[in-house]
């Protein structure tokens, strides 16, 4: 049986039974979802039963050919017609005296019978007839097999990815549901903390620009200095006027953990502005990045912003 690329051996070994039952599976999803390559493992197939038949496969296809291809019913019915029409057309060829020629692998035998029966001398034409008419059954059988499996194929993964997505939403739900907890329990201990007197906090602000610079910004990197003695930290973040959605902002060292997050983020005059205390930014590079959740409750990047801190 002609081998001629990697595509072909792993389709062989996949009907032979030889494949990881992991690369099963990602073969099915490859092939069953698309019609053209489903007919090239139809076609595959059909040379490897060909090739059992004349006696052309290695004995240890042969092995695997017969320990799990021929385990389904149907499998063996379509060796059995297709050694039947094989015979057949054979044995017209030698009673006609017509020399037997050498049939490439890769043509199928429905077009060897097809070719066949256009001869004169080929078969009387009740013969003829009853020889087509097998044929053609055959090639329905086959159709309504496949036809079967792919059903069944798209329908497991069709099943697979709604579980997929229904996993998706309860891990979204509960993080989302952490997530409100932890910003609950942060207000109430802040609510409930003694506070000492104290004098105003020393805020220096920054307006941060985007990583994603619009053409013909300068994208080299922020700087924000930040005095000794200062508490807070005022970050600007420019979003789109009108916007209502919430809004959430985590920072962390480039390469490292991060350092600062905070949730539930309302936008006022088209910006985010967050206060992040200066004792959680030394001398270091870090990433900022703004996130929101959309109307159908998923979170989504809004944006990223790079700057270093310089004391």
């Amino acid at each position: 049986m002609r081998r001629t690329t990697e595509h072909d051996e792993r389709t062989i070994r996949y009907l032979l039974g030889d494949l990881p039952e992991t690369e099963q599976t990602a073969v099915e999803q490859e092939y069953f979802v698309d019609q053209e390559k489903f007919e090239e493992v139809w076609a595959t197939e059909n040379d490897l039963v060909d090739s059992y038949v004349r006696g052309r496969l290695s004995r240890r296809e042969r092995e695997l050919f017969e320990r799990n291809y021929l385990q389904s019913p149907k499998h063996r019915d379509r060796v059995a017609i297709s050694r039947k029409l094989l015979e057949a057309a054979d044995g017209q060829d030698a009673e006609s005296g017509v020399e037997p020629r050498i049939i490439p692998p890769a043509e199928s035998r429905l077009m060897k019978i097809l070719n066949a029966l256009r001869r004169p001398q080929f078969l009387l034409p009740a013969t003829a007839f009853l020889l087509m008419l097998s044929a053609l059954s055959w090639m329905a059988l086959e159709r309504s097999r496949l036809n079967e499996e792919l059903g069944k194929a798209r329908s497991q993964l069709s099943d697979q990815q709604r579980r997929e997505r229904e996993i998706e939403g309860q891990l979204r739900a509960e993080r989302e549901q952490s997530g409100r907890l932890k910003s609950e329990l942060d207000l109430l201990k802040e609510t409930i903390a003694p506070k000492p007197p104290q004098s105003p906090p020393s805020i220096i602000s920054f307006l941060l620009r985007s990583i994603l610079a619009p053409r013909g910004a300068s994208a080299d990197q922020q700087q924000i200095p930040i005095p000794r003695g200062t508490d807070l930290v005022r970050l600007r973040m420019e979003v789109t006027k009108g916007d209502s959605r919430r809004f959430q902002a985590s920072i962390r060292a480039v390469g490292g953990q991060r350092v600062w997050s905070r949730r539930s983020l309302s936008p006022g005059a088209g910006a985010i502005t967050v206060n992040v205390p200066a004792d959680k930014l030394p001398t270091e590079d870090y990433i900022l990045t703004l996130s929101a959740t959309n109307p159908t409750g998923e979170t989504e990047e809004v944006n990223r912003y790079v700057f270093r801190v310089l004391r």
